[in-house]
């Protein structure tokens, strides 16, 4: 394994963003928040628990991994070493965090919530619809996105029934800017297709690209900029976007390059963390890079000891 000063990595950027859209016209609110007519979605809490994956788990960063371990793999975020493990019935999504070092996972028709190195969730909140695929939590409002479905659905305070969009795009992720506003982006007339949602608005509103964001794909924040994730050959990229009234602007690129194919991505200040292949489609691996500067793997985490078969599907950082 190599190494690169990791020590000064742990502080994470507040990290909520996913992607934007770009043709048609937007749809408004299916239900209303605190009401949902067609759906009994709640949300089910619990006590925080006190369990921990392993003793040495409680004070470091964790790496969640979905995809992973029966459902999702746990490592250390200082040297990629297994701590433990979140079984799961339907480990097709990815995962995302809050600041407090919540993480919440997809499954299928739940979103379930997890203490930072927990092992019982302290919260289940129920979609009104299956196919979960992503999340984001606005740092803002403590509000959490979820697509589903290619719809979108938002939990006040990441609690409640949630009110569910139709943002016009099929949306596939979905996360938030530092000013509360949501990004989800999706394909439209098999094209990648971005849709925002502002702060406080009651419908999506699509977004031409101005210059090749790739994508669909993973879309963060990344303390300046949306950055848009494009995760297939021929490059797998992140692009940093400037948004002005319906348009977004490609401001520049970064290339991870060795990979071939990547997951869902985190962004961690200077470094950003990828699930990716290195030859093929399964993207068995997972590494550190530099960010912004496109660069080579400069951390190599492996397969957290998982099979050539597997195929991650995201990752997201529980700040410690």
């Amino acid at each position: 394994m190599q190494s690169d000063n990791l020590g000064s990595l742990f502080l994470i950027t507040p990290l909520v963003t996913v992607m934007l859209s770009g043709c048609g016209a937007s749809q408004p609110p299916i239900g209303a928040l605190g009401a949902m007519p067609q759906s009994s979605a709640r949300a089910t809490h619990a006590d925080r628990s006190k369990s921990w994956m392993l003793p040495e788990a409680k004070d470091e960063s964790l790496i969640y991994a979905t995809g992973g371990c029966g459902g999702v793999c746990v490592a250390k975020y200082s040297n990629g070493d297994v701590v433990g493990s979140i079984s799961l019935s339907y480990p097709f999504g990815a995962d995302c965090s809050d600041n407090s070092g919540n993480v919440f996972v997809t499954n299928n028709a739940q979103v379930l919530e997890y203490a930072h190195g927990g092992t019982t969730p302290i919260a289940s909140l129920d979609l009104p619809g299956e196919n979960a695929a992503a999340c984001g939590v606005d740092a803002k409002s403590g509000n959490l996105a979820v697509t589903f479905a290619g719809r979108v659905a938002i939990f006040a305070n990441a609690t409640g029934t949630p009110a569910v969009y139709n943002a016009g795009i099929g949306a596939m992720y979905c996360g938030y800017d530092d000013r509360g506003n949501l990004f989800v982006s999706g394909v439209l007339s098999e094209e990648s297709a971005f849709a925002e949602l502002a702060y406080k608005g009651s419908a999506f509103v699509t977004l031409a690209v101005s210059g090749n964001a790739g994508g669909p794909g993973q879309v963060q924040w990344d303390g300046k900029y949306i950055t848009v994730e494009n995760q297939n050959r021929p490059a797998v990229t992140i692009s940093r976007l400037s948004v002005s009234g319906s348009t977004a602007s490609v401001v520049s690129t970064t290339r991870i390059k060795g990979a071939e194919f990547a997951a869902s991505t985190w962004i961690i200040e200077n470094r950003i963390v990828v699930p990716y292949s290195s030859r093929g489609e399964y993207k068995n691996k997972i590494g550190l890079w530099r960010y912004p500067k496109s660069s080579k793997v400069v951390v190599k985490y492996g397969s957290l000891g998982q099979p050539k078969g597997t195929s991650f599907l995201g990752v997201t950082l529980s700040a410690h």
